[in-house]
């Protein structure tokens, strides 16, 4: 009998997730948000390439995505709603950004956020919800 169960369970066990991400705070529905999925700090931080990447249009305050077919791990989102569509998160002269950004987890206050800050669990489907700072 727990040979069965065990046949019966093992083709679950490192079976693919899907993370639904929602993005609220839009203060206009004008342009795209650029979202980046990560699994390391060295990725993170620029030294590496996010495990996927996608792009959203706002809709009446918020939007939606969904990333699929995830192992199960520690993930983080950086994302930057670029109003204006000109392919950058735009700053001002002291490189603070212009445009509404954010991070999944819970960042600190200010500065770019630390994957551990910014990390979430997929462990089986999940859904996050990013607010734009």
């Amino acid at each position: 009998m727990k040979t069965l169960f065990a046949l019966l369970l093992a083709p679950t066990l490192g079976m693919a997730q899907n993370l639904d991400v929602t993005v609220t705070g839009y203060p206009t529905d004008t342009g795209t948000t650029w979202v980046s999925l990560y699994d390391s700090q060295a990725a993170f931080n620029g030294k590496g390439q996010p495990v996927a990447a996608s792009r959203v249009k706002p809709r009446g305050g918020q939007s939606h995505l969904s990333f699929h077919d995830l192992p199960e791990g520690h993930y983080a989102i950086k994302l930057f709603h670029d109003a204006n569509d000109n392919g950058k998160l735009d700053t001002n002269l002291i490189g603070i950004p212009t445009e509404p950004y954010g991070f999944s987890g819970k960042p600190g206050g200010h500065g770019p956020a630390q994957f551990e800050d910014a990390a979430f669990a997929v462990e089986g489907d999940t859904q996050i919800t990013i607010k734009l700072r």
